[in-house]
């Protein structure tokens, strides 16, 4: 799982890189297990607690568009996340300083999300220690994208159907990743 982390932004915060963390910070987290996240860090309830949020996101997906048994295997639709979302998660990275974890079974358009963010990661089905680890520097994550990460909807519609990684501006280009 380690192999697999992908860094795709550690911001620099004034007084240094935001990744890795040190110390035992107090942490706001969302769709971490508190009790594996309490060997990392203090949980608080709040993100205007924390010195850090932490969240784990899945890449957004419409429901299945008919009963249809194969559209409960498969996400479709937007790649985008929904506004009233969207706005929740940039609403906590204006709070706090945020790390954000986003599980992508396909790919996500996610631009103003990556800018407000402090770190982002893109795992592919890793477990909370995993991906806690490679926050808290316990190793250093050399991940590569396997697909892009489309600037916006608009690209994702002008691309061919049949050509990978060909949209316009990708946010993130095929083989991405950073390390610390």
């Amino acid at each position: 799982q380690q192999k697999s982390v992908t860094l795709l932004k550690n911001a620099d915060l004034g007084d240094g890189k935001a990744l890795p963390l040190a110390g035992r910070p107090k942490l706001y987290i969302e769709n971490i297990a508190p009790e594996t996240a309490q060997r990392y860090g203090d949980i608080v309830g709040r993100p205007d607690e924390a010195d850090f949020a932490i969240l784990r996101l899945s890449t957004p997906y419409d429901p299945p568009r008919s009963s249809n048994f194969l559209e409960n295997f498969f996400h479709q639709g937007d790649l985008a996340f929904k506004e009233a979302e969207k706005a929740r998660i940039l609403s906590i990275a204006k709070q706090t300083p945020t790390i954000i974890d986003i599980y992508l079974d396909r790919a996500a358009v996610i631009p103003e999300i990556a800018e407000a963010c402090a770190g982002l990661f893109a795992t592919f089905s890793v477990a909370d220690e995993v991906i806690l680890d490679a926050i808290f520097g316990k190793f250093n994550p050399d991940g590569k994208l396997p697909i892009e990460l489309p600037s916006s909807m608009a690209a994702v519609r002008a691309q061919r159907e049949d050509m990978p990684h060909d949209s316009e501006a990708p946010l993130y280009p095929f083989g991405f990743g950073l390390r610390y």
